[in-house]
């Protein structure tokens, strides 16, 4: 194995959560949950593939965006992603609890 992906569609639909609808506008999101390609495959077209095919995918099933989160202090994979065409958009804060 070199590489590997993984995805979901969350499909929001009105009426559906009250909370979500009084926040959000409806829509299908395509989701990559994971993105891994070996260190030494990096920079061969793998990973570019690997979204390629996502990408398809998830428009053959009509979604609105395709979006993931990525690490803030991950530059070599926000470069990537970057260069692909997507953009920050959200910043999630988080704190220890324990």
């Amino acid at each position: 194995m070199v590489g590997f992906i993984q995805g979901v569609i969350i499909d929001h639909q009105p009426g559906q959560d009250a909370v979500f609808d009084a926040v959000h506008e409806p829509r299908k999101d395509g989701w990559i949950g994971l993105l891994y390609v070996e260190p030494e495959q990096r920079g061969s077209g793998i990973g570019r593939a690997l979204l390629d095919e996502m990408k398809r995918y998830f428009q053959s099933k009509n979604c609105d965006t395709l979006r993931l989160k990525v690490l803030s202090g991950n530059q070599p994979a926000i470069a990537f992603y970057e260069k692909y065409g997507l953009t920050a958009r959200e910043v999630e804060m988080i704190t220890k609890l324990w």
